[in-house]
This record gives C-alpha cells, structure tokens and sequence, in this order.
C-alpha cells in the first residue's frame, strides 16, 4: 500500500529526527525538502495525532532559539518496527 504525500512528509520528518544525533530544522529541511516554517507545524502535528513527543532541545547556554529535536516517546508507534519500514524512506 503506497503512502499518501502527507504521511510520506511525516514520515520523512520522523525518520530524520530518529536517525540523526542532534538534528536541527536546517538539518531536517535539507534531509526532506520540506520548509522550515511547514516543519514546524508538521511536528506540531505528530504530537496530536501519533501522540509523540518531539521536543526542540536548546544547546548550552546560547542565546537564542540554537538547538536539535529528539523523540522521547514514540507515542503510537513502535520506533523499532517504524526504523525496519520507514527509516530509509529518506532514501527514496
């Protein structure tokens, strides 16, 4: 069954979050194609309808809004079963 074009957008901004060590919305934009500001509201997204929580993890003591995004709960997914499908749908 093929994904539609908005779970394959999700989907490709779970698997850039999941597979990269501190990836930041320049690193997430230029592994998706996707635009910072639809970046956004796409995370906003996963964490209403898969339940996840995708928080923004600021770095040190640098002023401004510098920092990466980490999954700490999968919410309705299996992260192990996600990665085995969807982790290189990057790839694609």
């Amino acid at each position: 069954m093929a994904l539609s074009a908005d779970t394959q957008r999700k989907y490709a901004i779970i698997a850039a979050i999941a597979t990269n060590n501190t990836p930041t919305l320049a690193n997430i934009y230029q592994l998706t194609g996707i635009p910072v500001s639809s970046l956004k509201r796409q995370i906003a997204q996963l964490r209403m309808d898969y339940g996840m929580d995708i928080r923004f993890v600021p770095d040190g003591n640098q002023k401004g809004r510098t920092g990466h995004y980490h999954i700490y709960e999968w919410g309705v997914l299996d992260r192990t079963e996600f990665l085995v499908r969807y982790g290189s749908i990057l790839e694609r």
